[in-house]
């Protein structure tokens, strides 16, 4: 029997209250796994790891082992139920919940034994420049703030529209296409290109199209798979059908098996499972990062007869990202297992009751009107919540710092309910948090921003080839050096590194805040600081491999500080550069403490 995750839950409902089919031996096969242990969609799949019938609290002072522990929830739920979950690349989520792998069958190795093709060795690297211009200058007095983030996303999305950028950029991508692509895998080869959004990918289709038709003896033809959505602009209907000139029941997947299709632009769809060992080469117009990397450029990873080259062409400038990604999921999980902090979810419910902002009757008072549908009577009280809130808070950055802590007891009770079970009044105060958390600051409605952003437009722009960034050869697995000379000599401080950054990038007094600020976050971090010193002999593992963790680490904080601008700027995202310095210094210190 073969499930969506939508229809998991019912399955272990019908398992759990039919006679015969608990006499029966279930095992469950979860593939791609990492997909289904974020947020309320994993919530399903996690519940039978909790024994409802005994107290979660019973060997809290008992020192066990954590996959001892996983196991005898497993165990304690149910006995003729197994879980076994695939992936290639764990979010630290998935490795909490199901523990360290019982096998690993590494990237690294399905490579050299031939079943995969290697499609990180190198990328040619453009980077895409513009200025832009917007229509609209508000006063003074009117101009309204809004979320960094969502405004850098958004202009980003303008740019890479541009029809001129992408009239320039197509081109770029045909030559590249014909002179290097399409001759591989005995001329047969395919490519796929990544683009922004789903307009940028149509304005990409019809431009390669118009182009394909004006090339004498162009051979090939181009399709775009995309969801179906509403166009802007003209609020026609986009579909996917008719965009490609689908047959009724014909599938995109399909059309594109024919040797004469060789080209599929998209946007989201298929940069997870889809399977076509013709595709050769890959275009990305669009930045992605860690996971999300592994995942999109691996659909070039399938083998065929004759193919052992791909081709990968960044135009985000993004590239070293990208090869950083594939080297720390090479070898399997860069993340280790850990216990659930049972404790976690309440420590913030506390730290909320304390602000004495919000109070668990109001929780019951917004849960009961959501319950009964009545939305003048709700959308009255949340108005209400959100004045006093405001009037409380005066500062916008304090009033941030609230709203995340918000969201990260929201995303802490959604996981963690599924190991532990908590107070009715917690569950209640979460759904609270999560439906007038994104309430609370009113900066300006999105549709006055984008009223902005349509008025927005390139005036100036280019794409610069960056050349070529490779890994340093083929897979060339490197073992663990034990007794690496244990923890530097050298003392570490917060104030040498934020030093050593502004002497070689340009930063401003505020990003030296949050620079200090994660930094001595990360460096009291148990999980962190326990990791190291469990491999404090192991240097090379700890600057090499475990590094990359911390790093990660090191943008989610950002990320919850909603610092979008450093999540995107090379000066921190690069090799070597100030996220990377952050993570060897709370290593270092981690060593320090230890020595």
């Amino acid at each position: 029997m073969v499930s969506t995750q939508q229809k998991f839950k019912w399955i272990l409902d019908e398992i759990e209250h039919d006679p015969d089919l608990k006499k029966l031996r279930v095992a469950f096969l979860i593939d791609e796994a990492h997909r289904s242990q974020e947020g309320k969609m994993g919530v399903a799949i996690r519940v039978p790891f909790r024994n409802p019938n005994e107290p979660d609290s019973d060997t809290a002072d008992v020192e066990t082992d954590p996959e001892e522990e996983i196991a005898k929830i497993i165990r304690a739920h149910d006995a003729n139920q197994l879980f076994v979950a695939f992936t290639a690349t764990p979010s630290p989520a998935t490795v909490q919940l199901f523990g360290e792998p019982f096998d690993t069958y590494s990237e690294a190795e399905a490579i050299q034994e031939g079943y995969i093709v290697d499609v990180a060795t190198s990328i040619i690297s453009y980077k895409t420049l513009y200025n832009l211009h917007c229509a609209i200058i508000p006063a003074d007095d009117e101009e309204k703030l809004y979320p960094a983030g969502v405004v850098s996303k958004a202009l980003k999305n303008v740019a890479f529209q541009d029809e001129g950028l992408i009239q320039y950029k197509a081109e770029v991508m045909l030559r590249i296409f014909e002179e290097k692509i399409k001759p591989l895998i005995d001329g047969r080869a395919k490519a796929m290109i990544v683009t922004s959004s789903r307009l940028a990918g149509l304005r990409y289709f019809q431009i390669i199209k118009d182009k394909l038709k004006e090339r004498k003896g162009a051979d090939y033809k181009v399709l775009y798979a995309f969801s179906d959505f509403i166009h802007y602009e003209t609020n026609q209907s986009i579909t996917e059908f008719q965009v490609n000139g689908l047959l009724p029941g014909e599938l995109i997947e399909d059309r594109f098996e024919g040797e004469d299709y060789r080209l599929m632009v998209v946007a989201s769809k298929f940069l997870t499972g889809f399977d076509q060992p013709m595709l050769a080469g890959m275009f990305l117009d669009k930045a992605v990062v860690n996971r999300n990397a592994v995942q999109t450029v691996s659909r070039l990873n399938r083998c065929h007869d004759n193919k052992d080259t791909v081709v990968v062409v960044d135009f985000t400038n993004n590239a070293h990202a990208i090869l950083n990604a594939f080297n720390k999921y090479r070898k399997g999980t860069p993340f280790e297992s850990y216990e659930p902090d049972e404790q976690q979810c309440v420590n913030y419910y506390d730290e909320i009751i304390k602000s004495r902002l919000f109070s668990p009757e109001n929780a019951v008072k917004v849960v009961q009107l959501i319950a009964v549908g009545n939305d003048a009577q709700l959308q009255f009280t949340v108005n209400g919540l959100r004045k006093r809130f405001q009037d409380r808070i005066a500062k916008l950055d304090n009033r941030k710092k609230f709203v995340y802590l918000l969201a990260r007891f929201v995303k802490s009770y959604h996981f963690l309910t599924c190991f532990f079970t908590y107070p009715e009044h917690i569950g209640i105060f979460a759904a609270f948090a999560e439906y007038v958390g994104p309430q609370l600051i009113k900066q300006g409605s999105v549709s006055e921003l984008m009223k902005k952003i349509r008025q927005t437009s390139v005036v100036k722009a280019s794409v610069q080839y960056k050349g070529e960034v490779a890994i340093s050869g083929k897979i060339k697995l490197k073992k663990g050096r034990k007794g690496g000379g244990g923890p530097p000599s050298k003392k570490v401080s917060i104030q040498d590194m934020i030093e050593k950054i502004s002497k070689e990038f340009q930063i401003t007094d505020e990003e030296a805040l949050y620079i200090k600020e994660v930094t001595e976050e990360k460096m009291h971090d148990e999980e962190i600081q326990s990791t190291i010193a469990a491999h404090k002999e192991d240097i090379y593992y700890l600057e090499k491999t475990y590094a990359g963790q911390v790093n990660y680490s090191i943008q989610s904080a950002y990320e919850e500080r909603d610092r979008y601008e450093e999540l995107i700027d090379p000066k921190y995202i690069d090799p070597g550069a100030i996220f990377d310095t952050m993570a060897l210094t709370v290593i270092h210190h981690g060593l320090q403490a230890v020595a």
